[in-house]
């Protein structure tokens, strides 16, 4: 990622260096930056909407790539992007520009992600708007009584935020292709810490979300499901005995975001 003039002895205008530190903080994402009535995209993120948006790709004075879209059009050109598989997060003015001393302080007060669509007419009503997350089982490998070792299980978790349909599954390696198959997730959400290689998929693969270890702690996995359905135990839900319950824990990310 470059933002700097073409003149590499011009200062960063101020705007553009905090462009740059919102950009950094969400990386991976198209940034609608607004400035008045427009959200306005630099750089990597100018080139790659007005690609997919076709739209107008300019440039600054100083060669940086500028596109940008209405603020009140701005939902139409929002589903667009979603529907392509990327991550959008809206950088708004939080503050009245005519009482700003400077720069107009502004802040990401949303993202908006393929599988977390909620919006009336953004997904289509024949087919499930699957957000995924998943999670290798850890501990020791080793044969089990005759079955799949701990490290060959994969938990994990689907919801459609859309219609309110979820599952939760603990699958062998073999199986979780299959699984993906036939789910055909819009999103896919993995712990950072999780190193195995991604799934394959046979068509374009899904938006991939990497969140915190502690996201997908079994403990506070179950504790979520609890609270989220009223209930005072588990056991009427038939989860995995509690060394394979990462099926659940990748649940409580999808769940309380």
């Amino acid at each position: 990622m470059s933002l700097v003039s073409h003149d590499s002895a011009a200062p960063t205008p101020p705007m553009l260096k905090h462009w740059r530190e919102m950009k950094a903080r969400h990386r991976d994402t198209i940034l609608f930056y607004r400035v008045g009535d427009f959200y306005e995209m630099f750089n990597e993120d100018a080139e790659l909407a007005a690609k997919i948006l076709d739209i107008a790709l300019t440039s600054r004075g100083d060669g940086v790539p500028l596109a940008g879209v209405p603020v009140k059009a701005a939902a139409e050109y929002l589903r667009q992007l979603v529907g392509a598989g990327h991550r959008v997060a809206i950088c708004e003015q939080v503050e009245d520009p005519k009482l700003a001393r400077g720069l107009v302080r502004r802040e990401v007060v949303e993202t908006v992600t393929p599988g977390a669509v909620l919006q009336d007419g953004w997904v289509a009503a024949s087919h499930n708007n699957w957000l995924v997350a998943m999670q290798h089982v850890g501990g020791a490998a080793g044969q089990r009584g005759g079955g799949v070792s701990r490290m060959d299980l994969v938990g994990l978790a689907a919801v459609d935020l859309s219609t309110g349909e979820f599952t939760l599954e603990t699958l062998s390696e073999k199986e979780l292709d299959e699984a993906l198959a036939r789910l055909a997730p819009a999103e896919l959400v993995v712990s950072a810490d999780d190193t195995s290689p991604l799934p394959r998929f046979p068509a374009s693969s899904p938006l991939t979300t990497r969140r915190e270890p502690w996201e997908f702690d079994a403990d506070l996995a179950r504790d979520e499901l609890r609270r989220r359905f009223g209930l005072t135990s588990l056991d009427g839900l038939a989860l995995a005995p509690p060394d394979q319950r990462k099926g659940e824990a990748t649940f409580a990310w999808e769940f309380k975001q």
